[in-house]
């Protein structure tokens, strides 16, 4: 009897020793994650996603490494994003609103034109009010955004110099998405659909006339090569997202997740902090390079703004209920900011 009971002693601590090895072993593991970046260094957003990956490994002691592949070298193009992060093909991602309205229309409600003035401290307000939407209609696709935030305001780039709204109405106009497509059409230009990369050659050859984006990625992507003239218009902006596979993250221990999360919103505090400062630094270097500036008159400012309304009530009758919710939610958001700085 005495000699089982040892026997069995010593089973039932050869079974602890091996149950506390793996708990330690799960304890120690490290999470290796991918994040597909669409745009290259220098941009504010993938800059913030570095960043986020450098230090989400150093909060989490090297628990959670994140590779950053830059310039979609990952080969997943942007309308692909959302299904590529919420299947789990990669760990996070970087997304943009435009690029994923088709699959969740709500991704770009804060780019309708003229619906939100460009006042940054009133963006982020918006942005906050929004975000559980956002974390809703995601997380159904198994889909958590960890950062959110809106960059520069678009403007024209053309070939030939732009003066006015009737100088467009010849012009075949590279646009982004439904938003920006509808737009075009609603100010008179001809909106043509193109992938990034085809931008350049397209404006060399005379296929487009001109295109809609900002200062920082014009530059960044040498087209004042080939576009020679901005046309001042600073209406919208795209959004920004850090989206990640929702099971991933929620499958961390509790204290890796909260560094993950937090981390997150830090890094869109960067992208919010830079947006001013790329505005004026890069139109300087396009001025620099030969690029020619002219501003949309207030009265040709006007006609858009009245335009943009007619976008805004087509953009929400096809994304409706939670589209109308998000929309009446930043007009109030936009009228208080307003009533507040009489």
């Amino acid at each position: 009897m005495r000699t089982r009971w040892t026997i069995g002693a010593v089973v039932l601590g050869l079974v602890g020793l091996v149950a506390l090895g793996g708990a330690r072993t799960a304890q120690a593991q490290s999470h290796q994650w991918k994040l597909q970046s669409l745009l290259n260094p220098g941009h504010m957003a993938t800059d913030a996603e570095l960043w986020f990956a450098k230090e989400v490994e150093k909060r989490t002691n090297g628990k959670v490494k994140i590779t950053v592949y830059t310039g979609a070298s990952l080969g997943f193009g942007g309308a692909r994003i959302m299904q590529v992060v919420k299947d789990g093909l990669l760990e996070t991602a970087q997304m943009w609103g435009a690029h994923t309205a088709g699959e969740l229309r709500i991704n770009e409600v804060i780019e309708l034109p003229g619906l939100i003035p460009y006042d940054i401290p009133l963006r982020k307000k918006i942005v906050a009010a929004l975000m559980p939407y956002w974390e809703r209609e995601l997380g159904q696709r198994n889909i958590i955004p960890l950062a959110v935030a809106q960059v520069e305001p678009r403007n024209i780039y053309t070939r030939a110099p732009v003066k006015s709204l009737e100088d467009l109405k010849v012009m075949k106009i590279r646009a982004q998405g439904v938003v920006e497509t509808d737009f075009t059409r609603a100010i008179g230009a001809t909106p043509v659909t193109l992938s990034w990369e085809e931008v350049y050659p397209a404006l060399q050859q005379g296929v487009i006339d001109g295109y809609w984006v900002t200062h920082s990625a014009t530059f960044n992507a040498k087209l004042h090569e080939v576009a020679k003239h901005a046309w001042n218009i600073g209406l919208g902006g795209a959004t920004w997202y850090i989206i990640a596979n929702k099971r991933t993250v929620e499958g961390l221990p509790d204290d890796l997740e909260k560094i993950v999360r937090a981390t997150g919103k830090e890094a869109a505090g960067r992208v919010w902090d830079r947006v001013d400062q790329d505005i004026r630094t890069y139109r300087k270097r396009l001025e620099d390079a030969g690029m020619k500036f002219t501003d949309a008159s207030p009265e040709d400012m006007q006609v858009m703004l009245d335009k943009a309304r007619g976008v805004w009530g087509q953009w929400q009758e096809k994304g409706g209920p939670v589209a109308k919710e998000m929309v009446g939610k930043i007009q109030a958001i936009v009228k208080q900011s307003r009533a507040s700085a009489k």
